[in-house]
Parts: structure tokens; sequence; C-alpha cells
């Protein structure tokens, strides 16, 4: 609970302080892709790449111009390809330049633990921490990448946990002039998402 109340105070932070220097409302985002013409489509993906791997970055605001621009199908294809390989990356840094660093600290038992738990459960807590937008998308790339978890592992565990959310946030994008209600509806329902980790552990019975 405390990884998830602080991933969302540093993902919200976050937006605030960049928000200093770019205007990230999803209109603007969407009328700046469309300036680059064919170009778009990577100009968007180098942008998601660089949201994931520099987590200070939000990137909330990219998926829903993504549908703006590009409609639901095509915003949906661009949001997978540059989160999905940004998601890489951070696995592939994490693994490459901390996971030894995390060795030293824990000590081979502890470490040990840990690999056997990834080996048990690792993809099973990528796909839901990735289909619950609660978690930071950021930290739960570069934390899997101090695991023993196989990169090939982690990438589909990520796809298939993000598809449904990545599909609804463009959605939100996709319908905000054409159907606003039904923008605001599915937005509602991935609000619900977010706060949903907390209201379960509020629960008596399961604090109890």
């Amino acid at each position: 609970m405390a990884f998830v109340l602080t991933s969302l105070i540093v993902s919200y932070l976050g937006e605030r302080l960049f928000g200093l220097w770019v205007d990230l409302k999803p209109t603007a985002i969407r009328d700046w892709l469309q300036g680059w013409g064919m170009l778009a489509p990577g100009v968007y993906v180098l942008l998601m790449v660089l949201a994931i791997v520099l987590t200070p970055i939000p990137s909330v605001p990219l998926d829903i111009a993504a549908g703006l621009a590009f409609g639901l199908f095509w915003g949906t294809v661009w949001t997978l390809v540059g989160a999905e390989i940004s998601a890489l990356i951070a696995f592939w840094l994490a693994r490459r330049l901390g996971r030894q660093w995390l060795a030293r600290r824990l000590g081979l038992e502890r470490m040990g633990k840990v690999d056997e738990l990834t080996a048990r459960m690792g993809w099973r807590a990528v796909f839901l921490m990735r289909l619950l937008p609660a978690f930071n998308f950021d930290w739960v790339s570069y934390a899997a990448g101090l695991t023993s978890m196989s990169m090939r592992t982690f990438a589909v565990a990520t796809f298939l946990g993000m598809l449904p959310p990545v599909v609804a946030i463009v959605a939100v994008g996709d319908l905000l002039v054409s159907r606003p209600r039904w923008s605001v509806l599915i937005f509602g329902a991935l609000f619900m998402l977010w706060v949903g980790p907390f209201l379960w552990w509020l629960r008596p019975l399961h604090r109890r």
C-alpha cells in the first residue's frame, strides 16, 4: 500500500511540475503531434518512451492525446508499442545496473528468497499491476528488472496486463469530442481502478 500511495503522489507531483514548462492538455498535445504530419506516430512513440523511462514525465495525457490524434485503433497500437518498448528499456536498465547492487544490499539469502518468490508469482504480480492503473507503470518496470524474472516473461505479462487499460484510456481521448459523456464514464471507471486497492485494503475484515 505504501508503494501504491507513493507512486500516486510522485505521479501527481511529476505531472504538476512538468506541466509548468509544457502544456499537458491532451488537445494541445494532439495539435502538436498533428503538426508532425506523417512523422506523428514515430514522434508519439518516442514521447511515450521518454515519459516512461524518465519517470517524472506523465504518460496519461499522452494516452488521451493518442485517441484524439490517431483514433481508437491506431491510438491503441502506437500506445502499446511505445509502452512496451519503454517498459523493456526500463527493465533492461534495472537488470544491467541495479540487480548486482541490490544483491549486495540484501545478501545472498534474502536475494534468494526474492528470486524464489519471483519464480512462483512474479508474472502474476506484473500482470495485475499493469491491469490496475494505481501502480506506477515506470516503477513496476524498474522493480521487475531487479528480480530474476526473464525479459520474455516480463514482456508478455506487461503486454497482456496493460492491454485493457490502454484501450480504455485511448478511448477516453477518442470519444472526448464526439461523445464526451462516454469519455467521462470510461475515465470514471478507470478512476475506480485507481482507488480500488485502497478500498480493498481499508475493509475491516481484510485488515483483521
